[in-house]
């Protein structure tokens, strides 16, 4: 599971090394340095059985990357930002990419939003310690490092969820620097965070081809 997790991460560095780090301003891509080093954080606690921290780190990096694309479109906003005069919510950067033009028309599954929004909401909950499962106590008294399969299980399918959906709603955002022959390590490396059964209709809705080996 972990191999794999790494590999999911190796994704998301191609997006950055690949396309956004030529294409967002400085202040934008801060934003993304920031979700990506959310999500390796979350990698190194789960390798340490810190399962609930992990999990807040992955909910971090849902955060940023949001944060990215809408002040890559809002520059404005990004210098009011910059001066602590300026507050991005979740609800609101979701609502903006439901009707984004790249995303406007299409399905929210098509474009992450739908997984996205739902696995905020369940992050939130291990942010807040709203739910028993993600308690790191327990009648026996702290667990701070676990080693349980189950907690393992249940922290790689949220990850898998989490950049899976990030993966779309970029390539959904950036679909045009995609297209025919472009970016192919960045395509390839794609493979890595989405499923294989994606192929096929990412192909039909965005006319980009993910070459799964």
């Amino acid at each position: 599971m972990f191999k794999g997790a790494f590999r999911r991460l190796v994704a998301m560095q191609a997006w950055r090394s690949e396309l956004l780090d030529d294409r967002l301003t400085p202040g934008s891509l801060q934003f993304a340095l920031e979700g990506q080093n959310d999500l390796l954080v979350a990698y190194l606690l789960a390798r340490s059985g810190q399962w609930r921290t992990a999990l807040q780190s992955q909910r971090a990096a849902i955060e940023n990357y949001l944060n990215c694309l809408f002040f890559m479109d809002h520059p404005i906003e990004l210098q009011l930002w910059e001066k602590n005069s300026f507050k991005t919510q979740f609800s609101e950067l979701h609502a903006y990419f439901v009707k984004h033009p790249s995303n406007a028309g299409r399905e929210q599954r098509t474009c992450g939003l739908d997984v996205l929004k739902s696995e905020y909401a369940v992050l939130s909950k291990a942010v807040h310690g709203s739910a028993k499962v993600f308690r790191m106590s327990s009648e026996d008294g702290p667990n701070f490092f676990s080693n349980d399969p189950a907690s393992l299980g249940k922290w790689d399918h949220r990850n898998r969820l989490v950049i899976r959906g990030l993966s779309l709603l970029m390539l959904s955002v950036f679909r045009e620097d995609l297209v025919a022959t472009r970016k192919r390590n960045l395509r390839k490396s794609l493979s890595l965070a989405l499923r294989k059964g994606d192929k096929g209709w990412i192909k039909n809705e965005f006319n980009v081809t993910i070459p799964f080996t």
